[in-house]
């Protein structure tokens, strides 16, 4: 997974990042299986499979 763009507003619509050559928003499918589920300011939280993890930028 690369992540080339970070952008965190406290406006929620405004969040957005870069994976893969796509620009996702929070709720967007990052791969089979794999969802997008927040953009915080320190880095992203992501499910799988019933599970959340995080993935910082810094």
């Amino acid at each position: 997974m690369t992540i080339s763009v970070h952008a965190y507003s406290a406006r929620s619509a405004d969040r957005m990042v870069g994976i893969n050559n796509r620009m996702l928003r929070e709720g967007d499918s990052v791969a089979p299986g794999l969802r997008l589920e927040q953009i915080t300011p320190e880095g992203m939280v992501f499910a799988y499979k019933g599970y959340s993890f995080r993935r910082g930028v810094k």
